[in-house]
């Protein structure tokens, strides 16, 4: 065994660039016919608010779900499988012959890649190639399944029509599919139920009676964050500290501001709050002297504190503007949408009141032509009968 390779099944690899070109040219080919025959797949939509609007949509034609993950994913991928899946996936969603550059890849690249690896299976932690192929490694699954699914890696959720579907899509599909490619299934993350009876958690959120809220495990685990940060014995200067607390709530904050989260938001922003000035007054290197009685809410957000709050109200106002802006839009089309048929009516009465002048003339034209002749033919009569 290599001396620079990690034995865990999770490892790293240094090849980066190269990585990066290879993991492009496979999204570059599976992409398109992903999107074809799963839009809302997560290797075709990244944007996970809208996969939030897709679940609540659904809840509404699937009343019923199936939630499961797969045990030790990135590290049960099997070398071997992988490799003789991936031409065979491509081969049946696209219907194309497999082109001498992914063979070339098939045959040098991708098998260098996962020979970094210290066992026969496994992929690398934190490679943008081993995402790539965690994602296609899963297509055959998802092509079978025929209900709607959200995937996200290795998460599934599937609605279901009725209470039955649940177990009958894993008995007859995942099941022998998951074993087929050597994975099993997380039992303590199975679960089947009803939208609007049972909570449903993924990707962090937890759905319930169509509404999104942040799940207690991500609430848990950025607490713990905030209090790792906040330690009395980190001997750290308190902009350095503010810092990086507001790293942690700008992330969390942007992420869950789609989410009915008012009060978890206050209640996180009165914690970070506590902790700070728990740690500035213990804190020897801290500039405040003043003990906890004058670090009142606008004291700290003037020391630059930032608030899960504030960024959700600002992204509430932004989303009204944006909403309000779109449907005047709207009004003003449509009043000049309105304003041009009123012209176009006009017009049209006006080609119409022509038309009938026209018309008129037309017949009239005609009468005296007949009149003429009449006249013509009398006078023609009346020579004739002249002695």
């Amino acid at each position: 065994m290599p001396k620079d390779t990690n034995n865990l099944p999770y490892f790293k690899v240094r090849r980066r660039i190269d990585e990066k070109a290879l993991a492009d040219f496979l999204l570059r080919k599976f992409r398109p016919k992903i999107k074809e025959k799963s839009p809302q797949h997560f290797l075709t939509q990244p944007i996970h608010f809208k996969t939030l609007e897709f679940i609540r949509e659904k809840s509404k034609k699937y009343p019923y779900f199936l939630r499961f993950d797969v045990r030790l994913y990135y590290p049960s991928i099997n070398h071997q499988i992988l490799l003789k899946n991936l031409p065979e996936i491509y081969q049946k969603i696209s219907g194309d012959p497999i082109s001498r550059r992914f063979k070339k890849y098939l045959k040098n690249e991708l098998p260098e890649f996962l020979a970094a690896s210290p066992y026969a299976k496994g992929l690398p932690i934190g490679s943008f190639l081993s995402y790539a192929l965690a994602g296609i490694f899963l297509l055959g699954l998802d092509l079978k399944l025929k209900n709607p699914v959200v995937r996200q890696a290795d998460d599934y959720l599937v609605f279901c029509k009725n209470k039955k579907e649940p177990e009958l899509l894993l008995k007859n599909i995942i099941l022998p599919k998951l074993n087929e490619l050597s994975l099993e299934i997380n039992e303590k993350k199975l679960k089947s139920g009803k939208f609007h009876q049972d909570k449903v958690s993924f990707i962090g959120f937890d759905f319930f009676a169509g509404y999104f809220t942040v799940s207690e495990e991500k609430i848990e685990g950025f607490k713990k964050k905030i209090i790792k940060l906040t330690y009395l014995t980190r001997k750290r200067p308190e902009e350095a500290t503010i810092k990086s607390l507001n790293n942690q709530i700008l992330g969390f904050s942007h992420y869950y501001k789609f989410a009915s989260s008012k009060k978890t938001f206050e209640e996180l922003d009165s914690f970070i709050r506590m902790r700070l000035r728990r740690y500035l007054s213990r804190n020897k290197n801290s500039k405040n002297k003043e003990g906890n009685l004058l670090l009142t809410n606008s004291v700290l957000e003037k020391m630059g504190l930032k608030s899960l709050l504030a960024i959700k109200e600002k992204y509430a106002r932004k989303k009204r503007h944006i909403s309000r802006k779109i449907a005047k839009k709207k009004r003003g089309t449509g009043l000049y949408l309105a304003q041009l048929n009123t012209n176009a009516q006009k017009e049209l009465r006006e080609k119409g009141h022509i038309y009938k002048q026209k018309m008129i003339l037309q017949e009239l034209r005609k009468l005296t032509g007949l009149v003429e002749r009449l006249v013509k033919r009398i006078r023609k009569i009346e020579r004739r009968d002249d002695p």
